[in-house]
């Protein structure tokens, strides 16, 4: 995971890479997968400058602000995920 990190800038935002690879998920479930009580002001962040590096994206584009928006992994994050695991491999 500390490849993805420093690719990605924060232990948060590699943290959400890999759960958005494994399941589209809103903000709440990402939080509580996370182990945080609620939705922080850094998680909200790091989605933002996700989404603006376009590494994930929303499921509903029309309604950013529907209680049930989800988010998912885009094609470029699933290839920066495989190529920080290919380097990673000896």
């Amino acid at each position: 995971e500390s490849r993805l990190e420093s690719r990605l800038e924060s232990r948060l935002a590699a943290r959400l890479m890999l759960l958005l690879a494994q399941v589209e998920a809103g903000k709440r479930e990402l939080a509580h997968q996370l182990g945080h009580q609620s939705v922080s002001g850094e998680l909200h962040k790091q989605i933002r400058r996700l989404l603006d590096a376009e590494l994930i994206a929303m499921t509903l584009p029309n309604k950013p602000k529907s209680r049930l928006q989800k988010y998912r992994l885009t094609e470029e994050g699933r290839q920066v995920l495989q190529q920080i695991k290919h380097e990673a491999q000896p």
